[in-house]
């Protein structure tokens, strides 16, 4: 099913885990999502959808899991949620109209899946054999790695394909300073912590791009500037109260100086630092991310493709997989996607060091030069192996 929803133009990974927001220690996972997909419109309005693959036959807690999906689409107030089953029945279908859920049996995924043929098997996150591989090493190298905070690490990998542009940028900055504490990691961990962080970095973008319709840029970077700074794009009463803050303390020190001053001391001239100055200082990456968010907007048509062009360049093509060079992916690399994942990389170097944005500077070396040529025949069979990689 993720196979599917990928080859009919979402972003799709599996196995991605729901958090509580407040909950005791090892007790913060309440379940996960079999897929979470991600599409992007050609006005790069993002939508989430999750898809639940159960294997119950016949009405076997059908209605239980139509309910459960009905509230766990409320609870990450995502766009879209569909059932998949061996079969539907007729109370089954009219439940999930009545709660607006979509429900599919096996057969009509097997129907749909045969116009797709063309696609692999497996590839990136959904089954590819490299990146598994990687990212089983790389969950091993971390646990020697205790400078990089799992909290970080865990949102970049997860949680941040369901989180706000402004949430994303706050872990990227976090993951910046960590490496900068920690130094040099070790591979493959460099290169999939990488993947995941330009991953998220470009769904920042893709959504704060989608405002442009109707936000000026210089009201989107206010936004985000306050966001960074003071926790809330919408909030700024913490800025005032720092406000109070600071002239609370000019006050009091007035006062220390006149004491001295009657007592015969001369007044020595101290300017304290603001509180506000502090916190309101915005970071300076700022204006490279918004001239990115930009760039994706004046390009809706390739941009919203990005994040697939993206998974299958990190978690395949780095990963010296071959499904990236199937026909059935041309599409996603032209020259134009290269060149908004270069600008996308250089922006990453900004935010989160450029050790991070070096992992993945062989990017520029792969081989971006296809197009989506002729209708193709997309009931012929994907080639196992691919085509001769050409990375280099």
């Amino acid at each position: 099913m993720a196979r599917l929803e990928f080859a009919e133009g979402a972003f799709s990974r599996l196995r991605v885990p729901v958090r509580a927001e407040d909950a005791e220690p090892g007790r913060d996972i309440l379940t996960d999502l079999d897929i979470l997909a991600i599409d992007v419109d050609p006005r790069l309005r993002v939508s989430r959808s999750t898809l639940e693959c159960k294997g119950e036959k016949g009405e076997a807690k059908e209605a239980d899991r139509l309910f459960c999906l009905a509230g766990l689409r409320q609870y990450l107030a995502i766009q879209r949620a569909v059932l998949v089953r061996p079969t539907v029945s007729r109370r089954g279908r009219a439940l999930a109209r009545r709660l607006d859920i979509g429900i599919m049996d096996i057969s009509t995924l097997q129907h749909r899946e045969s116009a797709h043929e063309w696609l692999p098997e497996t590839f990136a996150h959904l089954g590819g054999e490299a990146c598994l591989a990687a990212e089983a090493r790389t969950d091993s190298q971390l646990k020697g790695l205790p400078e990089l905070s799992s909290d970080v690490i865990t949102f970049l990998r997860h949680d941040a394909l369901l989180a706000s542009p402004y949430a994303i940028l706050g872990a990227l900055g976090n993951l910046g300073r960590a490496i900068e504490r920690r130094g040099v990691l070790p591979e493959p961990t460099g290169q999939v912590i990488a993947g995941h962080a330009l991953i998220a970095l470009l769904l920042a973008a893709l959504q704060d791009a989608a405002q442009l319709d109707l936000v000026p840029a210089d009201v989107l970077r206010r936004r985000t500037e306050r966001a960074l700074t003071a926790g809330n794009p919408d909030d700024d009463h913490i800025l005032d109260v720092l406000n109070r803050a600071d002239d609370l303390v000019q006050f009091m020190m007035d006062r220390v100086h006149r004491a001295y001053i009657e007592a015969g001391a001369a007044r020595q001239e101290i300017h304290p630092i603001k509180l506000r100055e502090i916190i309101e200082t915005p970071p300076g990456f700022l204006s490279s991310y918004i001239d990115l968010v930009e760039r994706f907007r004046t390009n809706p048509e390739v941009s919203r493709h990005i994040l697939r062009t993206a998974e299958l360049t990190c978690f395949d093509a780095l990963l010296d997989g071959d499904a990236w060079t199937q026909p059935a992916f041309d599409h996603l690399f032209t020259a134009e996607h290269q060149g908004l994942l270069l600008a996308a990389i250089a922006t990453l170097g900004q935010v989160a060091t450029k050790q991070i944005a070096q992992r993945l500077s062989p990017i520029a070396n792969i081989s971006f030069d296809r197009s989506a040529g002729a209708a193709p025949d997309r009931h012929t069979r994907a080639h196992k192996g691919g085509t001769q990689s050409n990375l280099f």
